[in-house]
């Protein structure tokens, strides 16, 4: 009779597990949060991304500002003189002049760079450069906060993936407990029986209590990181098991060393060494300008109202005593640095790459592995079930068999998961922006 109730707890507790298990179940009340949300929210409120968009902001405007340097530069002056003493302009044999106490002069003047204009082209053009930096800076920064974003995510998915098989497995524990306790005192198993069950039970129970904790320390992270109240409910849209089908990796690399912004900071760091030695070579073309001057007195004798002039201003330094040529020397090496650094870029993410691409399919083939795994541990029990009889030994064979599939399932759905933080890796290590 107690064997039979035995049967009948453990059949009903197996039932209970497997319409758990099943899919299509909800619990969750909080709203959900997909992951494609969490990432959209995170790039609209991290500061980090916000604080390199601004550096590309501030670099567009230097690149305006320096445009106007090719425009002429024009100055206006105005003079007024207070003279508390007399003043006596002396004509020789015609006697003194005295001068007035209140008098002013207008003074104007015009520079059009002519040479110059090259110069301020080339440093247009490194401007711009360095705005590209800031560029790819922010595209860095963006790909570091979805990259950050998906693995908290998924490792909030991972702690509540835990939960429901270990929830499963303690609701297990509790009914073979007290159907083992009823064992025990009709003398038909031993007390080391309910005790391995009661220890066994307090272990999940610990395990389950460490998920949860994990999980909401896990949601709290996740909430500040999209600018949300720590406390803030949320709920988690599960991965799917269908995975998608493998990134070419030729093609990956192609876009890899079109798209990663360290590959493509390195390649305008190789353009903006370059623009520096044209620059100083600039330097030994002579600076020729174009200047219109204008004078005008007010209430000044002897000195006409309005003064105009145009010179043609000419700066040269013919003589550096090889200053030049050292300068430029340090440039042109500062160049084949660039090239280096470039290749050792180049080199570095594509290591990078094919690491990720190998753990990707090591992570694929863990899924397969782990699926089958939990396939056959469900079938296991089922059979065990199938196959229980009044023999009281089953009961420790029946517990382990319900133990390894609630620990097959988790290692399943860790692996799917484990899965998806390798293929974020993938994508960020070949410069995806998503």
């Amino acid at each position: 009779m107690i064997h039979n109730r035995l049967r009948a707890s453990i059949g009903l507790s197996f039932a209970l597990f497997l319409s758990l298990s099943a899919p299509g179940v909800v619990f969750a009340q909080a709203p959900v949060i997909t992951l494609d949300d969490a990432v959209r929210q995170a790039l609209a409120n991290n500061r980090e991304v916000a604080l390199a968009a601004r550096e590309v902001d501030k670099a567009a405007h230097q690149i305006e500002a320096m445009r106007t340097n090719k425009l002429p530069r024009l100055n206006l002056s105005f003079v007024d003189p207070l003279i508390f003493t007399d003043l006596e302009l002396r004509l020789g044999s015609l006697g003194t002049l005295a001068l007035p106490h209140n008098f002013a002069f207008v003074i104007g003047s015009a520079a059009q760079p002519l040479t110059q204009l090259r110069d301020i082209g080339l440093g247009i053009r490194a401007s711009e450069l360095g705005r590209d930096i800031a560029a790819e800076r922010l595209r860095a920064a963006r790909q570091t906060v979805v990259d950050e974003v998906k693995r908290a995510y998924y490792g909030c998915l991972r702690a509540e993936s835990g939960l429901k098989p270990s929830r499963e497995a303690v609701t297990l524990f509790n009914e073979i407990e007290r159907v083992v306790a009823d064992q025990v005192g009709e003398r038909a198993a031993l007390e080391s029986d309910r005790l391995e069950v009661q220890a066994r039970r307090a272990q999940q129970e610990h395990e389950l209590l460490v998920l949860e904790n994990s999980l909401q320390t896990c949601r709290e992270r996740l909430n500040v990181a999209l600018a949300r109240e720590p406390e803030a409910p949320m709920a988690f849209q599960p991965m799917t098991g269908t995975l998608p089908d493998e990134a070419d990796l030729a093609a990956a690399r192609t876009r890899l060393l079109e798209q990663k912004p360290e590959v493509r900071q390195a390649r305008i760091g190789v353009d903006l060494a370059r623009t520096d030695v044209e620059l100083k070579k600039l330097e030994r073309v002579p600076k020729v300008s174009a200047l219109f001057g204008y004078v005008g007195s007010i209430n000044m004798p002897l000195l006409p109202g309005s003064i105009a002039s145009a010179v043609l201003s000419v700066s040269w330094e013919p003589f550096d005593w090889g200053r030049k040529s050292r300068e430029l020397a340090v440039r042109e090496l500062a160049v084949g640095q660039a090239e280096l650094q470039l290749k050792q870029v180049e080199s570095s993410v594509t290591v990078e790459l094919n690491a990720r691409a190998r753990a990707l399919r090591e992570s694929r083939s863990l899924v397969a592995a782990t699926e089958l795994a939990e396939r056959a541990a469900r079938e296991r029990v089922r059979v065990m079930i199938d196959r229980h009889t009044e023999n009281a030994v089953l009961t420790k064979d029946l517990l382990q068999a319900q133990v390894a599939l609630t620990e097959a399932n988790f290692k399943y759905q860790a692996a799917l998961l484990a899965y998806w933080e390798a293929r974020a890796g993938f994508e960020k290590a070949a410069g995806g922006d998503q």
